[in-house]
């Protein structure tokens, strides 16, 4: 039962998180500054958002962060509703999601490098974000320890 909790908190965090990176993907391609989101030269979305490191090979960061949200939001219906994905069971999806959450964090942590060390600006939707995703592999590893749990209580009874 508490995996389905843990299951929608996932689902939930990802709906947030392709909001915001829909919203940053618009920022990308706008002529217009952000509405809320440049408070200074220190706090811009705008200035990390249209940099030369917004994107990778022409591609936006913001798409592939849209992207990557919509599989794991994918990912953790099939995972829900108990059905495989493509040949593989519920355990087998949550091992997939937790190996591409720890490749977004590590993304993650290279884009906030870029941000403080060479763009000398933080854009605060794209912290959000990184916040997700550490929310969601921590999730993502707390589901993957019930499932375990909870298998090995059926083996013991």
């Amino acid at each position: 039962m508490r995996d389905k909790k843990l299951i929608n908190i996932i689902i939930i965090f990802s709906i947030l998180a392709i909001i915001i990176s829909s919203y940053l993907l618009y920022i990308h391609y706008s002529t217009t500054g952000s509405f809320f989101c440049d408070l200074s030269n220190e706090f811009s979305c705008d200035i990390v958002n249209k940099s030369t490191y917004s994107e990778i090979f022409n591609i936006p960061v913001s798409l592939l962060s849209l992207l990557t949200f919509l599989f794991i939001l994918l990912i953790s219906f099939y995972i829900k509703k108990n059905r495989e994905f493509s040949g593989f069971n519920k355990n087998e999806l949550v091992n997939i999601l937790i190996i591409f959450l720890i490749f977004s964090t590590l993304f993650s942590l290279y884009l906030v490098y870029i941000e403080l060390f060479v763009l000398y600006s933080i854009c605060i939707l794209c912290v959000l974000l990184d916040i997700i995703i550490i929310i969601l592999l921590i999730t993502a590893i707390i589901l993957k320890i019930e499932l375990k749990l909870s298998r090995y209580i059926k083996e013991i009874k």
